[in-house]
């Protein structure tokens, strides 16, 4: 699809769409619209099954998607039989729908951040202690389960959150769910596609905040080869250059099980022994992936394993 000219952020410009897009596409915002009205109309308690029964919709009806899945868990796990790979990727597609549906409540600005999800004293204080040295914290993180919910209920308990985040197609969507989503959340977002990107990025941390960064869909942006749930794969390199060559610390920070549901999870990851340039960078890449990757063992219907996250060298 042709995409606008301009910057996105503010939901005005110039879309480069032919009239059969933009067809398309005013179809599309006008269902999310309605879609959304309906959802926050429904008791939350209907939520959970309401986006499980779309996930298993998603599963039925997106064979694309869903090959994809097969052949993903697949790679990553050939000790399970064809059967074993399909309930998990059925299990992967209900929860996504639940997490889905779980974001959607965030737009209504009474729901509370904490109603299902946890975040423990210990993980608080590996946050707080980062934050103290005074240089900003990388958070790494990944598409794990209801990140969205994460950034918001670590706003919520005073932490200065910022958000790398990627525009929607449509700008029209900015006002409807992003500035809803976080910026009433005290969710701060820099969108990469605006021009002063990397200076807002930069600007960030020596400000001492939380850069909430995804790496784990590197798309059209400067990456580094990886091993990611042992297979060969790509993750964003600014996270590394920005902790060796800012001096920030790094945390992972995804949700995780606990005995009750699910938990924010903190950890600070060793980068002292690590200089700034490619051999620094490269390593804390792979610190990351392995990090991650064991979160995702975790939770592992809480990922979306149809992207194609791996490669073949």
């Amino acid at each position: 699809m042709s995409r606008r000219n301009g910057d996105r952020g503010g939901g005005s410009g110039t879309l480069n769409w032919s009239p059969r897009q933009q067809r398309k596409n005013d179809v599309l915002f006008a269902a999310a619209r309605v879609g959304i009205g309906l959802g926050l109309a429904l008791p939350r308690t209907w939520l959970g099954p309401v986006g499980g029964l779309l996930g298993l919709g998603a599963y039925a009806l997106l064979g694309r998607a869903r090959r994809a899945a097969l052949d993903n868990l697949a790679r990553v796990h050939p000790e399970l039989g064809a059967d074993a790979r399909r309930a998990l990727a059925r299990a992967t597609f209900r929860s996504l729908g639940r997490n889905l549906t779980d974001t959607l409540a965030l737009l209504d600005p009474k729901e509370a951040p904490a109603r299902s999800l946890e975040v423990s004293a210990s993980s608080e204080r590996v946050l707080s202690d980062a934050l103290a040295e005074g240089r900003g914290v990388i958070y790494a993180t990944c598409h794990l389960g209801p990140w969205e919910r994460m950034a918001a209920l670590l706003a919520a308990r005073g932490f200065p959150i910022t958000t790398v985040a990627r525009e929607s197609y449509d700008p029209r969507f900015h006002p409807l769910v992003y500035e809803r989503l976080r910026a009433r959340r005290n969710v701060e977002a820099i969108y990469r596609e605006q021009p002063n990107a990397p200076f807002a990025i930069v600007r960030a941390l020596r400000r001492g905040r939380v850069l909430g960064l995804l790496l784990d869909m590197p798309g059209r942006i400067a990456s580094r080869g990886v091993t990611w749930l042992g297979l060969p794969s790509r993750m964003p390199v600014g996270a590394a250059r920005l902790a060796l060559r800012l001096q920030s610390p790094v945390v992972v920070g995804t949700p995780a099980p606990n005995s009750e549901g699910l938990e924010i999870r903190i950890a600070r990851l060793a980068v002292d022994d690590l200089a700034p340039g490619d051999r620094g960078e490269a390593e804390l890449c792979q610190r990351m992936a392995d990090a991650l990757s064991e979160r995702i063992r975790l939770l592992p219907t809480h990922w979306p394993w149809m992207h194609p996250t791996f490669t073949e060298t």
